[in-house]
């Protein structure tokens, strides 16, 4: 038997993350006469498939059902595979840009303005969003939150999606001014910064359960996208974010 921080270090992950995971029944661990969780070698073997899951992009409630039921994994994780083969593809376009960006801060090559945002422009993220809707509708076409984001993104223009794009910077920029001042991610000024972009998806996109919402914060730091969108205010941004939002979710749970 191992101790929260003990399997924390072990794994690579946090207390605060296995908490929130036993506060959702995902990794649920025995507790000692003090009322201390302890983790067994089956718990350990779970956390490890829950990982394993979490690099693939899954969601916590898509990785509960399958360590649950008789899901056909080999068939999910065939699916999964090609969808990450397919944003490696694109992250590669992404890497190309940066590099040629470097260059030319270099001194190489001067960049045409139109190639600053290969990879980035409005077009070429609906385009990337649209390879992926057959695989988005198969696996979330029957949930709540899937039809109220639909609903509410219908009919929205390039100057509406900009001016909610805008939006959202403008609800990060409190959280940038704490981190660079060291304030903690427990602090109440954060977590009503953290509140105010929950309530920002829900109002514009769809009904963001904290499960969920956590599974953002998680793909802030795993993804490479999101974590370069947050860490060009500031590095480390990302993960002070996730930091934010998993005591958030673990807090409001």
């Amino acid at each position: 038997m191992v101790t929260i921080q003990q399997l924390a270090k072990l794994a690579g992950t946090t207390p605060r993350t296995l908490r929130h995971y036993d506060a959702i029944g995902l990794l649920v661990p025995t507790r000692d006469a003090n009322g201390y969780r302890r983790y067994s070698k089956r718990d350990v073997e779970r956390l490890q498939l829950i990982l394993f899951y979490r690099s693939l992009d899954f969601s916590l409630e898509t990785i509960h059902t399958l360590l649950e039921s008789d899901t056909d994994r080999a068939h999910i994780l065939t699916t999964q595979v090609s969808a990450l083969r397919e944003k490696a593809a694109y992250f590669a376009t992404l890497a190309e840009t940066a590099e040629a960006t470097l260059a030319s801060l270099q001194g190489g090559v001067q960049m045409e303005d139109e190639a600053l945002f290969k990879g980035l422009s409005f077009d070429e993220l609906k385009a990337h969003e649209a390879k992926h809707e057959t695989e988005v509708k198969s696996r979330w076409s029957d949930s709540d939150a899937y039809a109220t984001s639909q609903k509410r993104s219908h009919g929205r223009s390039k100057d509406d999606w900009e001016a909610l794009s805008q939006q959202q910077v403008d609800l990060v920029k409190p959280l940038i001014d704490l981190f660079t001042a060291g304030v903690s991610v427990e602090d109440e000024r954060v977590q009503t910064a953290v509140e105010a972009n929950h309530a920002f998806i829900n109002d514009h996109f769809y009904d963001c359960s904290l499960d969920m919402f956590s599974g953002l914060g998680q793909m802030y730091v795993a993804d490479a996208r999101f974590t370069a969108f947050y860490d060009k205010y500031a590095p480390g941004l990302a993960v002070y974010y996730n930091d934010a939002i998993q005591h958030y979710c673990i807090t409001n749970s």
